[in-house]
């Protein structure tokens, strides 16, 4: 049984391994590290644009909004 058990647990890694070539070579040339590097620069550049907008809209609406009365401050 045990000998059963390391034949299959070695072939089942020797076939991963030749996946794993075989996907390199016909897909994209990023591999795993390459998207999980573009997915970290798209997650950085979605978190920075959120407050963007956020600044634009209250700036569109101090821009274009309705001009509110202000009471001048004075010391008693």
């Amino acid at each position: 049984m045990k000998n059963t058990l390391r034949i299959v647990t070695l072939m089942t890694v020797l076939y991963a391994n030749s996946a794993f070539a075989a996907t390199g070579a016909v897909g994209s040339e990023f591999g795993l590290i390459g998207w999980l590097f573009i997915g970290f620069l798209a997650l950085i550049v979605t978190l920075q644009f959120v407050p963007a907008l956020i600044m634009l809209g209250s700036m569109m609406a101090g821009i274009f909004g309705k001009a509110r009365n202000h009471e001048k401050v004075t010391n008693n």
